[in-house]
């Protein structure tokens, strides 16, 4: 009789150690990375197990007038809806324009398009173009068209002056900017900064 009870507990310990075996390997064991390398210009890992947890991606773009547009985020998801926007945590983003300048942005959250390399940043967004620093909730920026909108709560810095705006359209390529209220009856502040008493 005790050999039959010792039968039964092994046969019971390999089901459930085939069960365990079994839930590891295909539900919640090591996760698989695949990276893909999209035109020698994109690096995406995508970790299999995490609903398409993109880490560490990095997209880089150049127009026929030799600016460059490359983004980087620690974190990322595709859009299960449209397939070719990507929704970032933790971004960089750094544009090189073909007269040197640079322009660098960051922030919390961003969507891209790889299709047309648009992106809608959103939380504690910062752009810093040569010695101009915006920051503002939320930024739109076009590469194709070189240009930026930065809205709600956007406040400018400089050299010079510091200001207080709903929002700052700024054409890259024309060397524009469009300062704006949302209402008409409210006054954009500005402030000047006096360095030594020359102003």
């Amino acid at each position: 009789m005790e050999k039959k009870n010792y039968i039964q507990i092994f046969i019971i310990f390999l089901i459930v150690l085939i069960i365990t075996l079994l839930y590891i390997n295909y539900f919640g064991g090591s996760k698989t990375e695949i990276t893909r390398k999209d035109k020698g210009k994109t690096k995406v890992n995508i970790v299999q197990g995490s609903d398409d947890l993109i880490t560490e991606m990095f997209y880089f773009s150049e127009d026929n007038k030799g600016n460059k547009y490359e983004i980087k985020s620690k974190y990322g998801v595709i859009n299960p809806d449209k397939s070719n926007l990507i929704l970032m945590d933790e971004v960089t983003a750094i544009i090189n324009l073909f007269n040197g300048e640079k322009i660098i942005i960051s922030s919390e959250n961003a969507q891209y398009d790889d299709n047309n390399n648009d992106t809608n940043f959103s939380g504690s967004v910062k752009m810093v173009y040569v010695n101009h620093v915006v920051k503002s909730d939320n930024m739109d920026l076009s590469f194709n068209e070189q240009t930026a909108t930065l809205y709600d709560n956007v406040k400018y810095k400089s050299n010079l002056s510091n200001l207080s705006a709903d929002r700052i359209f700024i054409n890259f390529i024309k060397k524009t900017t469009k300062i704006q209220m949302n209402d008409a009856n409210n006054n954009i502040l500005v402030r000047s900064i006096i360095n030594n008493g020359d102003n």
